[in-house]
């Protein structure tokens, strides 16, 4: 019996301790499973917060899963913070572990991917991850998985067409999406997400009281399941009503909304975000004539406006960067059968064949958008001055006016877009009409049958063309500011400049400026 509890007492000795460390090793991994979870909560609301828990937690991480999931919160974060090239950066880390994660995070790396291609405009490298996650989709067991890839993607797409203008192709994306998919988007707990695409789809086509709707409808539901989880989602909410409030000259609540959003984002110092709301309060301010504070506001967008610039261009060559490296460790994988010297050899050259093509081909894209935006005005311009030889083609007219008188209305347009009288700030569609010697029904009528545009687009499209041919034709034009380019051309103020010439040629002038610099420099030499 004595024997008995001796070996009872010895066997206890040996257990315990392993007992101890067993306990120890599961209350460590629930620790860290915690963690992780509430870094994802707060990477899209206090991403200071998370990016400091991610630090502690790629110490911790030992599996190729646990990297890749701690790589891709840190990149939600930097999302978050407008760190668009430190958010690269986190989904190439992620994108290391690729061949050892399940689907799922395969297509979240994907997903960060599109993110950065569609905000960046970089519009192949969209098309290629959209391919890949389609692929992923259609090659997948897990129908649930397959779902979610199908409606994320196609909220992308949509992203994707806004920013191209392309309002009613992009509403159209959504509609086929909330045919198909409307109950599992509201499973998905993605319906806050939805409800706010569709009312930027609607308000890009001015159909604001949809778009207000929508708006309310995306509030409630993000109140209601996401209450204080994305500061992004609730900046998106805030400014997208604050600017229906300004297209319904409701100034005093636009501005309300704004300086809401504004405080928002200068919590998460998003350089992005605050270029946008500080204009946006700019405009509102500038329809209440309060020069003080449009002032103010203005000079903090100007400022925002060259740091967005600047960090536009440091993101995007990251990327290149990063595709360029992400290419070479394919390559490097598929080719590692062959020995180290032969292998060394063509990994060097690929390198430099690499670099060699992005740098060509991201110059040689730069050229094609600028010979884009400047035939496109040139085509502008020869519609204007086919348009008299149109008139028996056209669909029938809302209003009836004589074919003689209606010729007559064109052969004047015509002279006067040979002139410079549209740089005037006060014309006006009663002053055009006026000098016109005719009724203004009938010009407005006119215009927007011959050139399918509205009076002030008409009157826009002719200045930007007019200022373009300013600055293809005299190169000193290139050095002046673009508030001097903004009164010579006929606009009240640099931000309306600016907004109407990235409306029309899809760019900022300042970087139309940089392109058209570059390419008289490279034919010079």
């Amino acid at each position: 019996m004595k024997r008995k509890n001796n070996r009872l007492k010895n066997n206890i000795r040996v257990l315990l301790p392993l007992l101890l460390v067993f306990t120890q090793v599961l209350f460590c991994q629930e620790n860290d499973r915690l963690i992780v979870n509430k870094a994802t909560e707060l990477s899209f609301y206090s991403p200071d917060e998370c990016l400091k828990m991610t630090q502690h937690l790629l110490k911790k991480a030992e599996t190729a899963p646990q990297f890749a999931k701690v790589y891709l919160i840190e990149a939600d974060a930097y999302r978050v913070k407008g760190e668009y090239s430190k958010c690269a950066k986190s989904v190439f880390n992620a994108n290391q572990y690729r061949e050892k994660i399940n689907d799922s995070l395969k297509a979240e790396i994907l997903f960060r991917q599109i993110f950065l291609a569609r905000t960046l405009r970089l519009y192949n490298q969209f098309d290629n991850y959209a391919a890949s996650l389609t692929d992923l989709s259609e090659n997948q067991d897990k129908v649930s998985l397959s779902t979610l890839i199908t409606i994320k993607l196609n909220i992308e797409k949509a992203f994707i067409l806004f920013g191209k203008n392309e309002y009613t192709k992009a509403l159209d994306v959504l509609n086929v999406l909330e045919k198909n998919y409307f109950h599992e988007i509201e499973a998905y707990s993605y319906l806050d997400k939805f409800y706010l695409v569709k009312a930027i789809a609607y308000k890009g086509l001015k159909e604001y009281k949809k778009s207000n709707d929508y708006y309310i409808n995306a509030t409630n539901d993000y109140l209601k399941n996401h209450s204080k989880t994305n500061r992004l989602v609730e900046i998106a909410l805030t400014k997208g009503q604050a600017e229906l409030q300004f297209y319904n000259k409701d100034y005093e609540k636009s501005i309300e909304n704004l300086a809401i959003a504004l405080e928002k984002a200068e919590k998460l110092e998003n350089i992005y975000l605050l270029e946008d709301i500080n204009n946006l309060l700019a405009l509102n301010y500038l329809a209440l004539n309060d020069k003080e504070n449009h002032n103010l506001y203005n000079k903090a967008f100007l400022s925002y406006n060259r740091k967005v610039y600047d960090m536009e261009i440091a993101s995007v060559n990251e990327c290149y960067n990063l595709i360029g490296e992400q290419q070479a460790i394919n390559y490097v994988s598929r080719e590692n059968s062959l020995k180290l010297y032969v292998y060394s050899a063509l990994g060097v050259l690929f390198l430099i064949l690499l670099f060699g093509n992005l740098l060509y081909f991201s110059n040689r894209a730069q050229k094609k958008r600028l010979k884009e935006i400047i035939g496109y005005l040139e085509v502008t311009n020869k519609l204007l001055v086919e348009s008299t030889d149109k008139v028996k083609k056209m669909t029938p007219k809302k209003l009836s006016i004589p074919t003689e008188t209606e010729q007559n209305i064109l052969a004047s347009l015509k002279k006067f877009e040979g002139t410079t009288k549209f740089t005037n700030k006060d014309m006006s569609l009663a002053t055009l009409a006026a000098q016109l010697d005719v009724n203004t029904k009938y010009l407005s009528e006119i215009i927007n049958k011959h050139y399918n545009d509205n009076f002030n687009t008409y009157i826009n499209k002719l200045r930007i063309n007019y200022i373009i041919e300013k600055l293809k034709n005299e190169p000193e034009y290139l050095n002046y500011k673009i508030s001097y380019l903004a009164e010579e051309s006929g606009f009240s103020s640099h931000s309306s400049f600016a907004t109407v010439f990235k409306s029309i040629t899809g760019i900022a002038p300042t970087v139309f400026i940089d392109l058209l610099g570059k390419e008289i420099h490279n034919k010079k030499a």
